[in-house]
């Protein structure tokens, strides 16, 4: 703009004649310029959204998870919510209920557990094929048999997340949830006789032998994000090409602190946040209502206490963290590879010692992948080799420190797809 404004200057200047100055400075006044400054405008927005959508700070979309008991959850606490809502509905046995799916399906599903142990313990608890225990009525006590099975449903959520996060266009970072792999399902198989109508079932117990005081009931898994459903404002927009469509959601309601994805892959082509809307462009030229998944953002207030701490997958916001993002930097040395574990700031849990390659992985592993739902398609386990990862424990919440080494090996696998990556806990 300042050039342009010397060269209008230098041109009114050549104009001798006073009146026809006068007319010139108007009409430019009047009409190039306007038309300048709005051109210049649009070009400003246009290099503002560009860099937008380049800009991104992985952070932004960071995950925190945790569990509570259900007596003591907070509906209204600022950043974590039910991972599932069917959660926070009170269980009851009926006995039909219970009669009719052991004769369709020869087991009946009862209750999930919360097993506060060691991976391995747990890896051991679940090849128990049978586990005996009782059905206590309001007139007697009688024997039946159970199996335990490791609990998906909240490993689906975490699956269909990683969905949501590549139809919406952003990188995927393994969710560290320890907890949600330490729940197990108890299924009824069978009941020594056949109960009387009249009878009220009070309590299902498997007897878990010397598991059962790592067993606990009623805990629900927490995580950082609400699910909304939001309208579309307006009419979509039509796009250059003819066949898209843009649609405006408000997110005034909630914050433009938060993050906001779509969970519609089938009909968004992309997604993004300005101020107090969401702008989606998609192929639907109608309006209509979005599935929202809001990831809040904040920080743990003083007064809160939870039984079990929260996790996160967020990475220390450090100078030499940003460098080595920006410039795109790959860990090559042992000394990068400690720099990037660390920067998940689980030093008080685990701490990284060292690594071995070798030909074969480990018969019993100690680790498990964290994002078993991505499927390598193009590379043959085989004729890999392993990158064996050895951490040392802090002794804090010990039960938790191979889950959390299965979370940085599962961030350490897809930075090295070549290698098998395994951890061991020495």
């Amino acid at each position: 703009m300042p050039d342009m404004e010397e060269m209008i200057k230098k041109e009114i200047g050549q104009i001798g004649n006073l009146s026809e100055r006068v007319v010139f400075k108007d009409i430019l006044e009047q009409v190039f310029l306007s038309l300048y400054e709005t051109n210049q405008e649009m070009y400003s927005a246009l290099e503002h959204r560009i860099m937008d959508d380049l800009s991104f700070d992985m952070n932004r979309y960071r995950i925190c998870t945790g569990i509570v008991e259900k007596e003591y959850l907070d509906r209204t606490h600022h950043l974590l919510s039910p991972m599932l809502e069917s959660d926070l509905t009170d269980s009851s046995y009926e006995l039909d209920m219970i009669e009719e799916q052991l004769e369709e399906k020869g087991s009946c599903y009862i209750k999930t557990l919360f097993m506060e142990c060691d991976f391995l313990q747990i890896q051991r608890l679940l090849q128990k094929e049978k586990l005996s225990g009782c059905i206590r009525t309001s007139k007697d006590s009688y024997p039946a048999e159970f199996v335990l099975k490791k609990n998906e449903s909240y490993l689906k959520e975490i699956a269909h997340l990683y969905e949501v996060f590549t139809s919406n266009g952003i990188a995927w970072q393994t969710v560290n949830a320890p907890y949600l792999y330490k729940f197990v399902d108890v299924y009824l198989t069978g009941h020594a006789c056949r109960l009387s109508r009249e009878e009220e079932i009070t309590s299902i117990e498997p007897e878990l032998e010397e598991y059962g005081e790592w067993a606990h009931e009623n805990f629900i898994p927490l995580w950082n994000i609400k699910k909304l459903t939001l309208n579309s404002v307006g009419f979509p927009v039509p796009c250059e090409d003819h066949k898209s469509f843009e649609h405006v959601i408000s997110i005034r309601e909630y914050g433009n602190e938060h993050v906001y994805l779509i969970d519609d892959s089938a009909h968004i082509l992309n997604v993004r946040q300005s101020k107090n809307r969401l702008l989606v462009m998609g192929n639907t030229p109608e309006a209509r209502k979005w599935q929202v998944y809001m990831i809040r953002n904040g920080q743990s207030r003083k007064f809160e206490r939870f039984t079990y701490p929260v996790m996160t997958n967020q990475r220390k916001d450090e100078f030499v963290e940003r460098f080595f993002k920006r410039q795109g930097v790959s860990v090559r040395t042992a000394s990068e590879l400690r720099r990037f574990l660390e920067g998940f700031g689980l030093s008080e849990y685990v701490e990284f010692d060292s690594y071995e390659l070798t030909d074969q992985k480990r018969e019993v592993p100690e680790t498990y992948s964290m994002n078993s739902f991505i499927i390598d398609e193009l590379r043959d386990n085989e004729y890999r080799k392993c990158l064996l990862l050895k951490f040392k424990g802090k002794g804090k919440n010990s039960f938790l420190l191979r889950d959390l080494i299965s979370f940085l090996v599962s961030e350490v696998q897809m930075l090295y797809p070549e290698y098998l990556c395994e951890g061991e806990l020495i």
